[in-house]
Protein backbone atom coordinates (compact mmCIF):
# COMPACT_ATOMS: atom_id res chain seq x y z
CA UNK A 1 0.00 0.00 0.00
CA UNK A 2 1.40 3.49 -0.86
CA UNK A 3 -0.21 7.04 -0.29
CA UNK A 4 -0.46 10.30 -2.11
CA UNK A 5 -1.66 13.84 -1.31
CA UNK A 6 -2.52 16.82 -4.11
CA UNK A 7 -4.01 19.85 -3.90
CA UNK A 8 -6.88 20.93 -6.02
CA UNK A 9 -9.04 24.35 -5.44
CA UNK A 10 -12.55 24.99 -6.87
CA UNK A 11 -14.11 28.24 -8.36
CA UNK A 12 -17.13 26.91 -6.85
CA UNK A 13 -18.44 23.61 -5.63
CA UNK A 14 -21.31 21.90 -4.16
CA UNK A 15 -20.88 18.09 -2.15
CA UNK A 16 -24.65 17.80 -1.96
CA UNK A 17 -26.14 15.96 1.18
CA UNK A 18 -27.75 12.74 -1.09
CA UNK A 19 -30.76 12.62 0.72
CA UNK A 20 -32.09 16.13 0.03
CA UNK A 21 -33.91 16.73 -3.02
CA UNK A 22 -35.33 20.30 -3.43
CA UNK A 23 -32.99 21.99 -0.59
CA UNK A 24 -29.62 20.98 -1.66
CA UNK A 25 -27.11 21.64 1.31
CA UNK A 26 -23.25 21.07 0.98
CA UNK A 27 -20.68 18.92 2.82
CA UNK A 28 -18.22 21.48 4.13
CA UNK A 29 -15.71 18.95 2.69
CA UNK A 30 -16.09 16.12 0.03
CA UNK A 31 -16.98 12.60 1.58
CA UNK A 32 -14.53 9.82 1.16
CA UNK A 33 -17.22 8.66 -1.81
CA UNK A 34 -16.45 12.14 -3.36
CA UNK A 35 -12.70 12.14 -3.06
CA UNK A 36 -13.06 8.63 -4.56
CA UNK A 37 -15.07 9.42 -7.63
CA UNK A 38 -12.85 12.48 -8.41
CA UNK A 39 -9.38 10.28 -8.18
CA UNK A 40 -11.42 7.60 -10.32
CA UNK A 41 -12.06 10.07 -13.13
CA UNK A 42 -8.48 11.25 -12.98
CA UNK A 43 -7.72 7.43 -14.35
CA UNK A 44 -10.63 6.87 -16.39
CA UNK A 45 -12.84 4.79 -13.75
CA UNK A 46 -16.50 5.04 -14.61
CA UNK A 47 -19.27 6.06 -11.92
CA UNK A 48 -20.95 2.37 -12.54
CA UNK A 49 -17.29 0.98 -11.99
CA UNK A 50 -16.20 2.89 -8.83
CA UNK A 51 -17.05 0.30 -6.15
CA UNK A 52 -15.79 -2.65 -7.92
CA UNK A 53 -12.53 -0.31 -8.56
CA UNK A 54 -12.30 0.79 -4.76
CA UNK A 55 -12.50 -2.42 -3.24
CA UNK A 56 -10.03 -3.98 -5.80
CA UNK A 57 -7.63 -1.52 -5.23
CA UNK A 58 -7.59 -1.56 -1.92
CA UNK A 59 -8.93 2.89 -2.28
CA UNK A 60 -8.72 4.73 1.03
CA UNK A 61 -9.88 8.26 0.85
CA UNK A 62 -9.91 11.87 2.50
CA UNK A 63 -9.46 15.27 2.61
CA UNK A 64 -9.06 18.72 4.58
CA UNK A 65 -10.23 22.30 3.90
CA UNK A 66 -7.21 24.42 3.70
CA UNK A 67 -8.90 27.66 2.26
CA UNK A 68 -12.27 28.58 1.77
CA UNK A 69 -13.14 32.46 0.51
CA UNK A 70 -17.04 31.93 0.54
CA UNK A 71 -20.37 30.60 1.04
CA UNK A 72 -23.71 31.87 -0.46
CA UNK A 73 -27.18 30.66 -1.44
CA UNK A 74 -28.95 30.67 -4.60
CA UNK A 75 -32.90 30.31 -4.53
CA UNK A 76 -34.70 29.51 -8.15
CA UNK A 77 -37.97 28.66 -9.17
CA UNK A 78 -39.27 27.56 -13.02
CA UNK A 79 -42.64 27.89 -13.03
CA UNK A 80 -43.75 31.69 -13.16
CA UNK A 81 -44.19 33.75 -10.62
CA UNK A 82 -47.67 35.00 -9.04
CA UNK A 83 -46.08 38.79 -8.38
CA UNK A 84 -43.83 41.08 -9.66
CA UNK A 85 -39.72 40.55 -9.04
CA UNK A 86 -39.43 43.37 -6.77
CA UNK A 87 -41.97 42.29 -4.27
CA UNK A 88 -40.90 38.62 -4.86
CA UNK A 89 -36.56 39.68 -4.21
CA UNK A 90 -38.00 41.66 -0.95
CA UNK A 91 -39.75 38.99 0.38
CA UNK A 92 -36.77 36.49 0.04
CA UNK A 93 -34.35 38.93 1.74
CA UNK A 94 -37.32 39.06 4.45
CA UNK A 95 -36.65 35.77 4.72
CA UNK A 96 -33.19 35.27 4.07
CA UNK A 97 -31.92 38.27 6.81
CA UNK A 98 -34.82 37.00 8.83
CA UNK A 99 -35.98 40.59 9.04
CA UNK A 100 -39.85 41.21 8.63
CA UNK A 101 -40.58 44.54 7.61
CA UNK A 102 -43.32 46.97 9.24
CA UNK A 103 -45.81 44.95 11.27
CA UNK A 104 -44.89 41.50 9.67
CA UNK A 105 -43.76 38.44 11.59
CA UNK A 106 -41.27 35.62 10.17
CA UNK A 107 -44.10 33.46 10.72
CA UNK A 108 -46.03 36.07 8.36
CA UNK A 109 -42.87 36.06 5.55
CA UNK A 110 -42.59 32.06 5.91
CA UNK A 111 -46.00 32.16 4.69
CA UNK A 112 -45.79 33.92 2.10
CA UNK A 113 -42.40 32.05 1.01
CA UNK A 114 -44.60 29.09 0.65
CA UNK A 115 -46.77 30.38 -1.58
CA UNK A 116 -43.69 30.84 -3.77
CA UNK A 117 -43.20 26.98 -3.85
CA UNK A 118 -41.83 24.82 -6.11
CA UNK A 119 -38.90 26.93 -4.52
CA UNK A 120 -35.55 25.69 -5.08
CA UNK A 121 -32.91 25.71 -2.62
CA UNK A 122 -28.74 25.33 -3.24
CA UNK A 123 -26.05 25.98 -0.74
CA UNK A 124 -22.37 26.28 -2.78
CA UNK A 125 -18.86 26.96 -1.67
CA UNK A 126 -16.57 29.95 -3.51
CA UNK A 127 -13.21 29.03 -3.92
CA UNK A 128 -12.77 26.30 -1.34
CA UNK A 129 -9.44 24.52 -1.79
CA UNK A 130 -8.79 21.30 -0.40
CA UNK A 131 -5.96 18.87 0.38
CA UNK A 132 -7.37 14.86 -1.10
CA UNK A 133 -5.16 11.97 0.82
CA UNK A 134 -5.68 8.22 -1.12
CA UNK A 135 -4.18 5.61 -0.64
CA UNK A 136 -3.98 2.21 -2.17
CA UNK A 137 -1.85 -0.59 -4.26
CA UNK A 138 1.33 0.45 -5.00
CA UNK A 139 0.80 1.13 -9.10
CA UNK A 140 -2.31 2.78 -9.09
CA UNK A 141 -0.81 5.17 -6.25
CA UNK A 142 1.91 5.64 -8.99
CA UNK A 143 -0.35 5.92 -11.84
CA UNK A 144 -2.25 8.47 -10.09
CA UNK A 145 0.40 10.41 -9.43
CA UNK A 146 2.07 10.37 -12.74
CA UNK A 147 -1.21 11.70 -13.75
CA UNK A 148 -1.90 14.11 -11.75
CA UNK A 149 1.58 15.70 -12.53
CA UNK A 150 0.88 15.82 -16.17
CA UNK A 151 -2.47 16.51 -15.77
CA UNK A 152 -3.57 13.23 -17.77
CA UNK A 153 -6.97 12.73 -16.99
CA UNK A 154 -9.37 10.25 -18.57
CA UNK A 155 -12.28 12.45 -17.57
CA UNK A 156 -12.89 15.82 -16.42
CA UNK A 157 -13.15 17.21 -13.22
CA UNK A 158 -15.89 19.02 -11.53
CA UNK A 159 -16.22 20.04 -7.85
CA UNK A 160 -19.62 18.07 -7.16
CA UNK A 161 -21.77 19.29 -10.79
CA UNK A 162 -20.51 20.35 -14.21
CA UNK A 163 -20.84 23.92 -13.89
CA UNK A 164 -18.53 23.84 -10.75
CA UNK A 165 -14.78 24.39 -12.15
CA UNK A 166 -11.68 23.34 -11.35
CA UNK A 167 -9.43 26.98 -10.72
CA UNK A 168 -6.17 24.69 -9.75
CA UNK A 169 -5.01 21.21 -9.65
CA UNK A 170 -1.32 19.99 -8.74
CA UNK A 171 1.45 19.46 -5.59
CA UNK A 172 1.04 15.52 -6.19
CA UNK A 173 3.53 13.68 -3.56
CA UNK A 174 3.89 10.69 -2.38
CA UNK A 175 2.88 10.71 1.34
CA UNK A 176 3.32 8.03 4.38
CA UNK A 177 0.20 5.47 5.37
CA UNK A 178 0.44 6.08 9.00
CA UNK A 179 -1.55 5.28 12.27
CA UNK A 180 -2.59 8.37 14.23
CA UNK A 181 -4.94 9.68 16.73
CA UNK A 182 -4.49 13.46 15.88
CA UNK A 183 -5.87 14.39 12.01
CA UNK A 184 -7.60 16.65 9.64
CA UNK A 185 -10.88 16.45 7.35
CA UNK A 186 -13.50 14.41 8.88
CA UNK A 187 -14.09 11.88 11.33
CA UNK A 188 -17.11 9.62 12.44
CA UNK A 189 -18.43 11.24 15.51
CA UNK A 190 -18.51 7.81 17.82
CA UNK A 191 -14.63 8.17 17.26
CA UNK A 192 -14.04 11.96 18.31
CA UNK A 193 -12.46 12.03 21.45
CA UNK A 194 -12.01 16.51 20.84
CA UNK A 195 -10.19 18.69 19.14
CA UNK A 196 -6.93 20.50 19.43
CA UNK A 197 -8.68 24.35 19.57
CA UNK A 198 -9.11 25.43 22.42
CA UNK A 199 -11.25 28.36 20.85
CA UNK A 200 -13.92 27.54 18.13
CA UNK A 201 -16.97 27.90 16.69
CA UNK A 202 -19.74 24.26 16.51
CA UNK A 203 -22.18 25.07 13.65
CA UNK A 204 -25.01 22.41 13.19
CA UNK A 205 -26.06 24.43 9.65
CA UNK A 206 -23.81 25.92 7.62
CA UNK A 207 -26.20 28.55 6.01
CA UNK A 208 -24.41 30.49 9.67
CA UNK A 209 -21.48 30.78 7.13
CA UNK A 210 -23.12 33.34 5.11
CA UNK A 211 -24.04 35.48 7.53
CA UNK A 212 -20.98 35.30 10.12
CA UNK A 213 -17.82 35.02 8.95
CA UNK A 214 -15.40 34.07 11.50
CA UNK A 215 -11.40 32.78 11.29
CA UNK A 216 -11.87 30.88 14.21
CA UNK A 217 -11.90 26.88 13.43
CA UNK A 218 -15.03 25.54 12.56
CA UNK A 219 -16.95 22.15 13.60
CA UNK A 220 -19.64 21.08 11.30
CA UNK A 221 -21.67 17.79 11.61
CA UNK A 222 -23.32 15.80 8.75
CA UNK A 223 -24.79 12.14 8.30
CA UNK A 224 -22.84 10.19 5.61
CA UNK A 225 -23.57 7.19 3.26
CA UNK A 226 -26.59 4.81 3.34
CA UNK A 227 -26.38 4.26 7.04
CA UNK A 228 -26.69 7.89 7.52
CA UNK A 229 -23.58 7.94 9.93
CA UNK A 230 -23.01 11.46 11.86
CA UNK A 231 -19.48 12.45 10.59
CA UNK A 232 -17.68 15.34 12.09
CA UNK A 233 -16.60 18.22 9.96
CA UNK A 234 -13.53 20.26 10.96
CA UNK A 235 -11.89 23.52 9.54
CA UNK A 236 -8.56 25.01 10.98
CA UNK A 237 -8.19 22.96 13.69
CA UNK A 238 -7.29 19.07 14.09
CA UNK A 239 -9.74 16.04 15.61
CA UNK A 240 -8.27 13.62 18.15
CA UNK A 241 -9.24 10.47 18.02
CA UNK A 242 -10.39 7.61 20.80
CA UNK A 243 -7.78 5.54 19.06
CA UNK A 244 -5.17 5.31 16.48
CA UNK A 245 -7.07 6.02 13.12
CA UNK A 246 -5.89 5.45 9.21
CA UNK A 247 -4.16 8.30 8.34
CA UNK A 248 -2.14 9.56 5.46
CA UNK A 249 1.15 12.18 6.24
CA UNK A 250 2.82 14.03 4.02
CA UNK A 251 5.42 17.67 4.92
CA UNK A 252 2.34 19.53 5.78
CA UNK A 253 -0.50 17.44 6.92
CA UNK A 254 -2.28 14.80 8.55
CA UNK A 255 -5.50 13.52 6.66
CA UNK A 256 -7.84 10.72 8.11
CA UNK A 257 -8.85 7.92 5.12
CA UNK A 258 -12.30 6.21 5.36
CA UNK A 259 -12.98 3.63 3.07
CA UNK A 260 -15.23 4.94 0.17
CA UNK A 261 -17.51 2.00 -0.19
CA UNK A 262 -18.94 2.64 2.92
CA UNK A 263 -20.07 6.24 1.77
CA UNK A 264 -21.41 5.27 -1.52
CA UNK A 265 -25.16 5.92 -2.00
CA UNK A 266 -26.99 3.06 -4.62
Amino acid sequence: MRSLTFIIRFQTAQFKLHFQKLARRTYLIPPPSAVAGIFGAILGVSRSDLKRFCKEQNILTGAELRNLEGYYVTLSRILKFDRDDKSVIKLLKEWLLREPKGKRTLSDVYRDILGLYPLKESEELFKPEYKFAIAGRDQIIKEGLRRIRDLDFKYDIFGGNDYHFVDYIGDACEAFLIKSREGRGYCPVEDVQGISAQEYNIITNTNYLSKNPTNLPLVIFAPIGPEMKSFMFVYKTNIITKSEKIAVQDRESTIFIFDPCRCLVP
